[in-house]
């Protein structure tokens, strides 16, 4: 008889918590009896892909503080092995059903090594606290638990949606297109992003840098900034892209723009760097594990000081060897990485 399985995760939508969690349903749903809950309303066009009843293992609850109620009252009667919370929101629901159902196997999944505010400490911790096991998406979010000293089991999923490509495709020109895909929050620091493309344009690199995802509260910010600075012709912004589509937007560009104050594991640039991006990131989060500058991926200075991150780009416009270089360590990192589907399953078998 397949184990009961219950993944709890506060929405859906262009986070790379969601679209991991995404491309693991249909192995989850093979593997175990399985449920998602979701504690918001999302748009059926996110789940392409996903087969009818794939689909209908999605359950929405919504309307706080209803929808926590609600939730807990199926999580009893479905009565699983196995409840996983992703994200802080989602966290109160794994510690109450825990104290109902003692004998459940609870997991906490981290995606960050930084609390982001006061709620999120307290619910972060009192989950971790009432785990069984912590499941971390990088190596930087397990050093982050185990300085917190709570003696748990901790194991590192693979936070890869897909294999890498098998073939990297050498550059024979430079196109001069860049993708940023992610959310509108304040800390993905757009503003650092379109100061980074007027220093760009101002030393003669005229990048187009299409700019994709939802907002979550700083579109209105980031449209205005565009058009101080006269980057209209510049800057786009694409509004949101459902999963299934994320794959083909890489083969349209050759850099990848990440200029967040914090990240976890950074999936778009992961999956930026399978398809042989040139990605141009801060040095946050698991991105200082393996993003390399020079090497594999250009990392913005600590200090900002965004003068040697244009001469590299400069550079490497005029370069097509150094491009290709960047390009093929690039896409080289993660080849031999298992994806976040298999990785789950097996670590689930394993705590199991």
């Amino acid at each position: 008889m397949r184990k009961k399985l219950i993944y709890i995760i506060p929405s859906l939508g262009v986070g790379g918590a969601e679209l991991a969690l995404l491309s693991a349903i249909p192995e989850l749903n093979r593997r175990f009896d399985f449920r998602v809950i979701c504690l918001s309303s999302f748009s059926l066009n996110f789940l392409g892909g996903l087969s009818e009843e794939e689909c209908s293992n999605i359950l929405t609850f919504k309307r706080f503080p209803f929808n926590y109620f609600r939730a807990l009252c199926y999580s009893l009667k479905f009565n699983p092995d196995i409840i996983i919370t992703s994200l802080w929101k989602a966290a109160p629901l794994g510690v109450i059903a825990k104290l109902f159902m003692s004998k459940i196997k609870y997991i906490e999944f981290i995606h960050s090594s930084i609390y982001f505010h006061f709620f999120d400490k307290i619910f972060t911790k009192l989950a971790i606290k009432c785990s069984d096991v912590v499941f971390c998406d990088s190596v930087s979010a397990k050093t982050f638990v185990e300085k917190e000293n709570f003696f748990k089991p901790i194991e590192v999923i693979s936070f890869l949606r897909f294999h890498s490509p098998k073939q990297w495709h050498p550059k024979s020109h430079i196109s001069l297109k860049a993708l940023f895909l992610g959310r509108f929050h304040e800390q993905k620091r757009i503003d650092r992003l379109v100061l980074l493309v007027k220093k760009l344009k101002d030393s003669g690199l005229y990048f187009q840098v299409d700019l994709y995802g939802r907002d979550d509260g700083v579109m209105g910010f980031a449209k205005n900034l565009i058009k101080e600075n006269n980057l209209e012709s510049n800057i786009f912004l694409k509004g949101e892209v459902t999963s299934d589509k994320v794959q083909c937007l890489f083969t349209n560009y050759d850099f990848y723009f990440q200029t967040s104050d914090v990240e976890g594991m950074a999936m778009s640039v992961v999956e930026a760097m399978q398809h042989g991006l040139i990605c141009v990131v801060t040095n946050v989060g698991e991105i200082r594990n393996y993003a390399k500058n020079g090497i594999n991926a250009i990392v913005i200075r600590d200090d900002f000081d965004f003068s040697i991150t244009v001469n590299q780009l400069i550079n490497i416009a005029n370069d097509i060897d150094l491009a290709n270089k960047i390009s093929r360590n690039a896409h080289l990192t993660f080849v031999d990485n298992k994806d976040f589907a298999n990785s789950l399953i097996e670590n689930l078998i394993k705590c199991v």
